[in-house]
C-alpha cells in the first residue's frame, strides 16, 4: 500500500534533508544541555560530554558535504580529539588539553567559515539559512568557551572559577566557561565567573559586543527580510488569481 505524499510522517524525513543546517544547531544545543546536566566527577558522564562534542563535529562534516576533503580533516581531526579527551580522563597533562582543545577550536573555525558562506549568500532567505544563522550564534558561543579553555590552561587562574584547580577534572572546566560562555555572549553577566586576567577580560568583552550586534543585526535582519518576502510572494500570487479570474 502506498503512502500518499501528503502523509505528515511521510514528509519528516524530506524536511530534515531540506533543512541541513537543523542536525547541526540540534547538536550544538545538546552540548549547552548536556554541560547543565552532566556531573563532571562522573566519568560516566564526561564520556557522554566527550561524545557530544563528536557529535558536533559529525554534524559538520554535513555542513562541510560540499568538499570531501573538509570532510575527511573534519573526522580525522575530531578522532584525534576524542582520543586524546579518553587519554585525558587518566592524565590530563597541559600539553594534552591544549591539543584537545585545539582541535576541537579548528574544526569549528572551519565549520564557522563554512556555514557563513552558505548563510550569507546573496539570494532569498529560506527557514534553512535562518537556522544556519542560528546555529552560527551558538557556535560562537562554543569557539569563544574553547578559547577560554586554551587560556585557562596555557595560565591557570586567568578566570575565578568557583571550586576548581588548574589540570584537575578537565571536564568540569570546560562546562563552566561553555555557561560562561553563553552568559557573556548573552550579556546577562551574573558574575559567579569573573575574567581575571587582560586576555579574558578583553576577549570577554569581545564577545558580549558581539553577541548582541549578531542578534540585533544579523538574524533580525534576516527574519524581517523573510517576512518581507513572504508578504510579496502572497501579494504577487493575489495578483496572478486576479488576473487569471479577469481573464
Amino acid at each position: 500500500m502506498n503512502k500518499s505524499a501528503t502523509d505528515p510522517y511521510w514528509k519528516w524525513p524530506r524536511t530534515f534533508q531540506r533543512l541541513k543546517h537543523l542536525e547541526l544547531l540540534l547538536a550544538l544545543i545538546g552540548i549547552i544541555v548536556g554541560q547543565a546536566l552532566l556531573n563532571g566527577d562522573s566519568n560516566t558522564n564526561r564520556t557522554i560530554f566527550n561524545l557530544l562534542f563528536f557529535a558536533v563535529v559529525l554534524s559538520a562534516m554535513r555542513s562541510l558535504s560540499q568538499s570531501r576533503w573538509s570532510q575527511i580533516f573534519a573526522m580525522t581531526v575530531g578522532v584525534i580529539a576524542l582520543s586524546g579527551s579518553v587519554m585525558a580522563e587518566s592524565q590530563p597533562t597541559r600539553g594534552l588539553l591544549l591539543s584537545i582543545y585545539g582541535c576541537y577550536l579548528i574544526i569549528f573555525i572551519s565549520l564557522l567559515v563554512t556555514l557563513c558562506k552558505s548563510v550569507f549568500h546573496s539570494g532569498r532567505i529560506d527557514t534553512n539559512r535562518i537556522i544556519g544563522a542560528i546555529s552560527i550564534y551558538f557556535l560562537l558561543a562554543l569557539i569563544w568557551a574553547l578559547i577560554y579553555s586554551l587560556i585557562e590552561v596555557w595560565q591557570p587562574n586567568s578566570f575565578n572559577i568557583p571550586n576548581y584547580v588548574a589540570l584537575g577534572i578537565r571536564q568540569q572546566m570546560i562546562c563552566d566557561l561553555i555557561y560562561f560562555s553563553n552568559v557573556t555572549l548573552t550579556t546577562l553577566g551574573y558574575g559567579d565567573i569573573v575574567p581575571i586576567s587582560n586576555l579574558a577580560r578583553t576577549l570577554a568583552n569581545l564577545e558580549a559586543i558581539a553577541g548582541q550586534l549578531y542578534v540585533a543585526i544579523v538574524i533580525a535582519s534576516m527574519v524581517g527580510m523573510q517576512v518581507t518576502q513572504q508578504i510579496e510572494d502572497k501579494a504577487f500570487l493575489n495578483r496572478s488569481e486576479q488576473k487569471t479570474d479577469d481573464s
